[in-house]
């Protein structure tokens, strides 16, 4: 490494400005010539290259003289008393550490914390520091050391561990560490729990047919070198179906449960033993489970009571078997999703599908192949926030007209109630936060007010750039907090918004007259008032200020609060060619306003009368001459590869599409499925039918019998093997999806282990359901996909494994390291590379830069003569000679007095 560097090299480009500074000097004019004009010129070049090499930011390197080690010590449950011989290593190493070296000591488990930073003068003893012990992440201590040991001295990493990796890739991060000059030794730990009787595994088949007989297997090992007894009970889906008593030699035992595929789905087994033998209850359970297959079944799931009943009926008529649930509940996990072949959502919002459940949808779709279909109504699509969703991402539309022409300009007027009947607390359990000031304050210190600003600053920042948005609070008086203007910045928002104090009394008319007064003079297509009151004030007046906004032609919605007049207040949003809302829940007026503001400012909602139109051929659409018409939908945009099967409005909106989507297909149905607007389809002589065959067209072709696709876990991951009846093309080429029990996505091509076969072991060391997709292809085209599920019953670190050597030997190879050093080599400095201590100069040169631009002016404006210059250098030679001050002053005093006697003589004389 260079002794000099710099952060910014690009600056001293700059310096070419300083030999044109010099030429500048020489042709300037100036009071001053000869050497002094020649000096003043050369501080000027000086300053302009001081200031162009301090912002070049000049470093100097210096390299560092000792050794730092970081001792990353396995602290998980997997090495038991091996942690004391982790101890114990890393004290002798501390023995022979040299006076310029520092130590840094580590512990980790699931997670990784450093007990000390680096010291000169480490602490020993049993370490403070506590980790999670029932995982073991490599890779994360060894990140944790990156940042630990800096880069003064020369680096190394000590990882002291029985290599039971349970999750991290070690081997990745030590080729991490290596790159950046730090190395990795690798210390090997005995590791092994104690003796014990555990569950090893649960052995099923992954798939079956109804009416198939088979075994569940739960293989019991015995750690210890005396037999045990144990009991061993196997439930299916929690209910018991075996139980027996086994005495088990060192070694393992199996326990068989018979069992028949009586019913489609997902099985799920559990086998539990009970053993004084036992000495780790986490790993007394394994489990297992088994799918049987059986007729095509679709899961409805309904965003309100009763959304799917028409669909779901016609479903079942046409003979597939239908399972309803409510969005609120959750969506199912991958597994049990996996039992079906298709699962609509009917009209259900964005909002009850979190971002575990949209991902879990993905691999559904993408990886498994299986069919998905979104249902319209006032929660979905656009109205439902799909819009930059994962969920849109699937979709054949996107949830939103994408045409700026048909969006209309739009101007708001939020009028909010600030008078004193708004200080109450809303009576309603429940909290929640936001900008609005509200986060996680108990309700008894929320008032309507502070409910008023989160839904305020929410419904703002869900309108567009070029929309007109006003907030005019009123009690007895009104105010615009917020004037009407384009989308003002957060920030002007947050002032307005802190202006709002509860106080005083009512006076609705007065505030909605002043809003229609400032939305006159708005040129906008759609301009529109959102009131949120209590409504407790006069109500005479109200009908009628609504019937004025309606005659200027200005829209008006209200939002109430659960008290006050909730009729009249009903009564004035009909007037006023609005909506109201009740509001009666506190977790729901923020959404309320926001979702009133979308619906006035987006083109979504659209209802009247309308016929569809075919415009695409598909099974739905066979043969469809003619349907009723229907009497809304949302307006969507098709994406440019999704096939338009029907089309709606005069706009010729989607109204079906369908796409593929990875291995899976999906369909968008914008209008709804419930007497609102299918009225007349619900009745339709073809709507089991059609709807029918709309589902069955998202349902994968059943699996190629001459495949088997297998996924179970074991100590080292998860091991999937794909196998054929006959050989497999040699240019095949199999790729595994591993969706892990947190919806994380991990994509590994496998291996080929034979003609018909391929393998891989994944990773998968956390708790719980796995589901791999596997696609085989071939020349690219796509010869074989299906999906099954794999459990992990509990944590490897609690398995019976002992030390990984192959995993240690890849750590200290990537890492350019040791297996198993001496302890006194661990602050050897012979192979590490040197180290650096950066010391920054910019300072100094700034510094410098400061004093030569005063000189320059100084001798730029002050003509020194020959004298000058003359007694300048005897100053600066008397300094260098560093004569005595006493002596200096003696003969500036002598002089003094001198020239005092000649000036009295001349008077006297």
């Amino acid at each position: 490494m260079s002794p000099i560097g710099f952060d910014h090299p690009g600056w001293l480009v700059a310096l070419v400005a300083v030999p044109l500074v010099v030429m500048a000097g020489r042709r300037t004019v100036s009071r001053v010539r000869g050497r002094q004009h020649r000096l003043a010129t050369a501080f000027r070049a000086a300053a302009v290259a001081f200031l162009v090499l301090a912002l070049a930011g000049p470093r100097w390197n210096v390299a560092g003289g000792g050794v730092d080690v970081a001792f990353l010590v396995d602290a998980s449950d997997s090495v038991g008393a091996g942690l004391d011989d982790a101890l114990a290593w890393a004290d002798a190493a501390l023995d022979g550490r040299g006076e310029r070296d520092r130590a840094a000591l580590a512990l980790f488990g699931a997670d990784a914390r450093l007990e000390y930073t680096l010291r000169d003068d480490p602490p020993r003893g049993r370490p403070a520091t506590v980790v999670d012990p029932s995982a073991s992440d490599l890779a994360q201590a060894l990140r944790l050391a990156h940042g630990a040991l800096g880069s003064q001295h020369r680096r190394r990493a000590v990882l002291l561990t029985d290599g039971r990796q349970t999750r991290g890739d070690a081997v990745r991060a030590a080729r991490e560490l290596a790159a950046a000059g730090v190395r990795v030794d690798v210390v090997a730990l005995p590791g092994g729990l104690a003796a014990d009787l555990l569950v090893e595994e649960v052995r099923a088949p992954t798939r079956l047919r109804q009416g198939e007989a088979y075994d569940v297997v739960a293989v019991v090992r015995n750690t210890s070198s005396a037999d045990a007894n144990a009991v061993v009970v196997i439930s299916a889906d929690g209910r018991e179906v075996h139980r027996e008593t086994v005495t088990v030699a060192p070694g393992t035992a199996q326990v068989v449960a018979r069992r028949t595929a009586d019913t489609p789905g997902t099985v799920r087994y559990e086998a539990r033993l009970a053993s004084a033998a036992s000495t780790t209850d986490a790993n007394d359970v394994g489990r297992a489970a088994v799918q049987v297959l059986g007729p095509a079944s679709v899961l409805v799931v309904e965003g309100e009571p009763d959304a799917g009943r028409h669909l779901a009926a016609a479903l079942e008529a046409a003979g597939l078997p239908v399972q309803r649930i409510s969005s609120g509940g959750g969506l199912p996990t991958l597994d049990r999703l996996l039992d079906h072949d298709a699962v609509v959502l009917v009209d259900v919002p964005a909002a009850d599908v979190p971002a575990t459940a949209m991902t879990t949808l993905d691999s559904y779709v993408r990886d498994a192949g299986r069919g998905l279909v979104a249902v319209g109504g006032d929660s979905s699509f656009g109205m439902g926030d799909y819009d930059g969703t994962p969920l849109e991402d699937l979709l054949p539309v996107f949830a939103r007209v994408r045409d700026p022409e048909r969006r209309p300009s739009v101007a708001e007027a939020l009028v909010v109630d600030v008078s004193g009947s708004m200080a109450a607390c809303h009576c309603q359990d429940g909290g929640f936060g936001g900008r609005g000031g509200l986060g996680g304050a108990e309700l008894g210190g929320v008032n309507k007010t502070d409910i008023s600003k989160e839904a305020i600053a929410r419904a703002v920042a869900a309108l567009e750039a070029d929309d007109t948005v006003g907030v005019l609070a009123f009690n007895t008086r009104s105010e615009w907090v917020i004037p009407l203007q384009s989308l003002p910045p957060e920030s002007v928002v947050d002032q307005g918004l802190a202006r709002l104090h509860p106080e005083g009394g009512t006076a609705i008319p007065q505030a909605i007259r002043e809003a229609i007064a400032g939305l006159k003079d708005v040129d906008a297509r759609l301009r529109h008032i959102v009131l949120f009151s209590d409504g407790f004030t006069e109500h005479q007046a109200l009908i009628e200020v609504a019937k004025e906004a309606a005659a200027a032609g200005i829209t008006l919605s209200v939002v109430g609060t659960g008290e006050g007049s909730g009729e009249v207040l009903r009564e004035m949003a009909a007037a006023g060619g609005g909506r109201y809302y009740p509001g009666r829940d506190l977790m729901s007026i923020p959404d309320i306003i926001v979702n009133e503001v979308q619906f006035v400012a987006r083109p979504v909602i659209n209802e009247g009368r309308f016929l569809p139109v075919v415009t695409g051929v598909g099974p739905a659409t066979d043969g469809l001459d003619s349907a009723p018409p229907l009497l809304g939908y949302l307006a969507t945009t098709v994406k440019p590869t999704a096939r338009q099967l029907l089309a709606i409005g005069d706009e010729r909106d989607p109204l079906l599409a369908t796409w593929r989507a990875g291995l899976g297909t999906t369909v968008a149905w914008t209008s709804d499925v419930s007497p609102r607007w299918s009225t007349q389809w619900t009745t339709w002589e073809r709507f089991t039918r059609f709807w029918s065959d709309v589902v069955k067209s998202t349902f994968a072709a059943d699996p190629d019998p001459r495949y088997a696709l297998s996924a179970r876990a074991t100590s080292d991951g998860l091991r999937v093997r794909l196998e054929a009846a006959a050989t497999i093309p040699a240019d095949a080429t199999a790729v595994a999806t591993v969706t892990d029990p947190d919806g994380q996505r991990t994509e590994v091509t496998l291996e080929r282990t034979a003609l018909d076969s391929f393998e891989a072991v994944l990773p998968g060391g956390s708790e719980g359901v796995y589901a791999v997709g596997v696609r085989l292809s071939a020349a690219g085209d796509p010869l074989y996909h299906d999906a099954v599920a794999a459990t992990r019953s509990y944590s490897p670190e609690y398995a019976t494994a002992a030390t990984d050597p192959t995993l240690l030997k890849r750590v200290a190879a990537a890492g350019g390291g040791r297996l198993d050093p001496d302890p006194a080599v661990a602050f050897d400095p012979r192979g590490l590379p040197a180290g650096s201590d950066t010391r920054q100069l910019w300072p100094w040169l700034a510094l410098a830069a400061l004093f030569a631009l005063p000189v320059d002016v100084g001798l730029r404006r002050l003509r020194l003569e020959r004298d000058d210059w003359r007694r300048a250098r005897r100053w600066v030679a008397g300094r260098l000679r560093r004569r005595p001050a006493v002596a200096e002053r003696r003969e500036s005093t002598a002089g003094l007095l001198a020239a005092r006697d000649r000036a009295r003589r001349r008077r006297d004389g």
